[in-house]
């Protein structure tokens, strides 16, 4: 995310959070007292008499509030005796109407796209039925999923022990890879008779002689851009770049089981000053800190001939123009720095914690779990990820990747029949591996590959922060500090990279402004979120 939305996103925590709060006084109803005598606990229909059950949540526009009539959606449905009552916003009014659903106490049956604070407060005060008992009975598909993935079980187990929530989980292993990857003008390359970059001086050097030749040919030296991308976005950032200076663009890494402040430490220093080489000699795009992602895809594909040497991102994909996006080829992997460090993130798999949870106003809690026990049915969990309309089983019995009819583009046509993330699934490797992915780019090394992966592997380190409930406390005092801390540390790394201020100088007093900001008990926070985590699994 870029700067402002990373700020715009932890002030929406300590708005959640003051909301939450704020609703401390809701009365709970408890409504249900066990399990209707309606209810089948084993085959269909799950309801002997029909019900209808409220799931409030988001929706993409590009998917529509029409769940009921979604392929995915129709076959859970089908043969259960259950009505959904479909409660849906658009994603971008979701976080209001959630808190304030939330703090008012008007709540559905089940609530969607929760944020991890909301579930661990909500659940403590009553608000969410506790599910691991009812799970552990009735879902054996979610169940099966869970003790494959013992880190699922981890994410989504509250401080208190209990579950409240059920997640969304991708655990592909190419999907452990950073898609913030590194990607470069081959041709550019050939033009200026230099080989495929393997160190950051190297890397450098490329862009230095994209900056001196008139690469695209128009007779101006001067109007193509070495290097672009956006400062702090998670896809399209320089966050590539932190492995070779042995450090990762996160806020806290573990090392050693103890819990670093990524932005105070010598290696992050060393970053900063090789992204400020950069901005300052005109080699990476003077609007890295205000660009938004549609702004740096019309960049890349804003003329007839390609104008840019170099960008991170997913994949040449995003660059529209097809007459030269291949001209990108393969990307690069870890760039070897200045003391020899070249080392990438291994990821905590794509999950959210919060995606499913039952309020208490639910009459019939027990036959909602079977109910969404069928979205991790492995077919189930595969058409939600991949489209059912997308992909159509082959003589080869592994599943083809049908292209996107005229009139829609790819992203489009993946979501026209699932509700994709919004919406709990649990997808395993196996199920990548039913996939046919043979007509992906012949020769180029395509992050949504697997050799992706493999090749990467060998220079990922396990240093991320894992993705982890809080109490409530710990909830609250990290709303205290982080939107402050994580403010500060950008606002200087943007003077730094800019030449308005030098980091040599401004180091100290940075460190010591951040330990007067309370760093050490932001930081403690972490560390005790870790301790207890480790302790839950012994």
């Amino acid at each position: 995310m870029t700067m402002k939305k990373r700020f715009m996103a932890v002030s929406g925590l300590a708005l959640s959070l003051s909301l939450l709060v704020a609703g401390c006084g809701i009365k709970t109803s408890g409504k249900s007292s066990g399990p209707d005598e309606n209810f089948n606990e084993t085959g269909l229909p799950i309801m002997e008499e029909e019900i209808t059950i409220s799931i409030a949540g988001k929706y993409d526009a590009r998917t529509g509030s029409d769940y009921n009539n979604l392929e995915t959606i129709k076959k859970i449905n089908e043969g259960t005796n259950m009505n959904i009552d479909w409660q849906l916003t658009p994603s971008s009014d979701w976080t209001t109407k959630r808190n304030l659903m939330l703090a008012s106490g008007d709540l559905p049956d089940v609530i969607l796209s929760l944020s991890p604070s909301d579930v661990v407060v909500n659940g403590a005060q009553g608000v969410f039925v506790p599910l691991e008992d009812m799970i552990e009975k009735y879902a054996p598909n979610l169940t099966d999923f869970l003790n494959k993935h013992p880190e699922v079980r981890d994410a989504i187990t509250a401080p208190d022990g209990h579950i409240y929530s059920i997640p969304y989980a991708n655990m592909s292993k190419y999907k452990l890879v950073s898609g913030n990857t590194l990607w470069i003008n081959e041709k550019w390359l050939e033009k200026v008779g230099m080989d495929m970059p393997e160190t950051t001086e190297e890397f450098k050097a490329a862009l230095e002689a994209f900056k001196k030749e008139d690469m695209n040919g128009n007779g101006d030296p001067n109007d193509e851009i070495p290097l672009a991308g956006i400062y702090g976005d998670s896809l399209h950032g320089l966050g590539f770049l932190f492995g070779s200076f042995n450090t990762l663009d996160e806020t806290f890494i573990l090392k050693d089981d103890k819990v670093k402040f990524v932005r105070t430490s010598p290696e992050y220093k060393e970053v900063i000053k090789y992204i400020s080489s950069l901005y300052q000699e005109g080699l990476i795009d003077q609007e890295i800190f205000t660009l938004e992602s549609s702004d740096l895809i019309a960049k890349l594909s804003a003329d007839d001939t390609a104008n840019v040497g170099a960008f991170f991102g997913w994949s040449p994909d995003q660059i529209t123009n097809p007459d030269y996006k291949w001209d990108y080829g393969s990307p690069l992997l870890a760039l070897k720095g200045p003391e020899g460090h070249q080392i990438r993130g291994l990821l905590n798999p794509q999950l959210n914690q919060a995606a499913f949870a039952i309020t208490v106003e639910n009459e019939y809690p027990e036959a909602t779990i079977r109910w969404i026990d069928r979205a991790f049915e492995p077919e189930m969990s595969l058409m939600l990820r991949e489209g059912p309309n997308r992909i159509k089983m082959q003589d080869n019995g592994l599943y083809g990747i049908v292209s996107p009819p005229e009139g829609y583009t790819a992203g489009e046509w993946r979501v026209k029949e699932t509700p994709y993330n919004n919406f709990p699934y649990g997808y395993t490797q196996e199920m990548r591996e039913s996939v046919d992915l043979s007509n992906l780019k012949p020769g180029v090394l395509d992050p949504d590959k697997d050799e992706w992966f493999e090749l990467s592997e060998p220079k990922l380190v396990d240093w991320v922060y894992p993705k982890i409930l809080f109490t409530k406390e710990q909830y609250d005092n990290i709303s205290r500090y982080q939107t402050d801390i994580i403010a500060y540390t950008d606002e200087m790394a943007a003077k730094w990279i800019t030449g308005g201020s030098d980091i040599d100088k401004d180091w100290d007093s940075y460190v010591e402004n951040l330990n007067k900001m309370g760093l050490a008990e932001f930081t403690q926070i972490y560390q005790d979120g870790y301790d207890t985590l480790k302790a839950n699994k012994k």
